[in-house]
């Protein structure tokens, strides 16, 4: 590799990684085969206690950088160090148990060198075990994202690749630890940002008990829903709400659901693109958080619906009267799952 390349690389993947020397060297392999030559790897190893120094050791390259976390800081930290170090004029992420395919970072690199309007990039990835599964598609146009945002995550984060200027100044949520790419996309894009996905499978999925994503199901889901409640307050341009989403953490009540009601009507009716139904899941976890669920708030709560003609089925009705009868402990549970179903 040319000198000029390690120096000064035009991409940067980072990859966090805490326990993950099963299948670190199989990723790092994937990158060292790309038929783009211009980039680093840097690992960041956040406090591993299995056999990473082995593997790292047995996969050494010039154009692999590592730097070792202690004590262990959580994969949205160990991704922001990433960035911190990245000196890449893009910044691409890639889990330690995911494969890039060998035109991956190629192909990124010409579609942002020559959309320069585009910010941050995905694509469409394939699952995969012992063999592989289904490939998964998201939407490719930036209009087309941002509605789909607000139903939530249309990006695989081991295919993102974006601008590092913009990583630098908005980065991962230091404090959550599912979720976290969602928040940071919904993030980007209310501040402006265009952000695409490219129709080629470019990244190889790994599918195991392991996984993150299986681990933390439930924090994955509980988080989502707030990160998509304030994605869609952003994008009704009141920014007094966000704060207000942030601040009523106890709950709220009925007059809130109602208000929040009157903001969506009023933005659609100035916004042909969009619907009332694009923001039921925003007015569900209205509903959803306030402390008690009883017959009031349901009466609100369905006449609501009805006024805005999201035309939620015979099933979600009877669940939702359902949920206002039961005691309030066992109706979070079942409304908990009820959305899960309905998402």
């Amino acid at each position: 590799m040319s000198t000029k390349a390690f120096n000064d690389p035009k991409i940067s993947v980072v990859i966090p990684v805490h326990n993950g020397a099963r299948w670190l060297g199989e990723t790092l392999q994937s990158l060292y085969a790309q038929s783009e030559p211009d980039f680093e790897i840097v690992v960041v190893d956040d406090a591993s206690t299995d056999h990473l120094h082995d593997v790292l050791n047995q996969n050494a390259d010039s154009r692999l950088r590592v730097v070792h976390l202690n004590p262990n800081l959580g994969v949205s930290a160990a991704r922001n160090r990433g960035i911190d170090m990245a000196r890449g004029r893009y910044i691409a992420f890639c889990d330690a148990d995911d494969l890039c395919r060998q035109q991956r970072l190629a192909l990124q690199l010409d579609f942002l060198e020559h959309h320069p309007e585009i910010v941050f990039c995905g694509s469409a990835f394939t699952c995969f075990d012992t063999q592989d599964r289904e490939t998964v598609t998201h939407p490719q146009q930036d209009s087309a994202i941002r509605k789909a945002l607000m139903l939530g995550n249309c990006f695989g984060l081991s295919t993102v690749m974006a601008r590092a200027e913009h990583l630098k100044w908005c980065k991962f949520d230091p404090t959550l630890s599912a979720a976290e790419d969602y928040d940071l996309w919904t993030r980007l894009v209310a501040n402006g940002a265009s952000a695409a996905n490219l129709p080629n499978s470019l990244v190889s999925y790994r599918l195991h008990p392991q996984q993150a994503s299986r681990c933390k199901s439930a924090q994955l889901d509980q988080t989502t829903r707030r990160v998509r409640a304030l994605y869609c307050a952003r994008q009704l341009g009141d920014s007094a709400w966000v704060e207000k989403l942030y601040a009523r953490r106890d709950g709220v009540i009925v007059e809130d659901l109602s208000w929040a009601a009157g903001l969506v009507t009023r933005h659609v009716a100035h916004q042909p693109d969009l619907t009332a139904r694009d923001f039921r899941f925003l007015l569900a976890w209205f509903y959803q958080q306030q402390p008690q669920h009883g017959v009031t708030s349901w009466w609100q709560w369905t006449r609501l619906q009805a006024a805005l003609g999201l035309n939620l089925d015979c099933n979600y009705r009877l669940n939702t009267a359902l949920l206002a009868l039961l005691p309030n402990s066992l109706g979070q549970r079942h409304f908990d799952t009820l959305i899960k179903l309905k998402h």
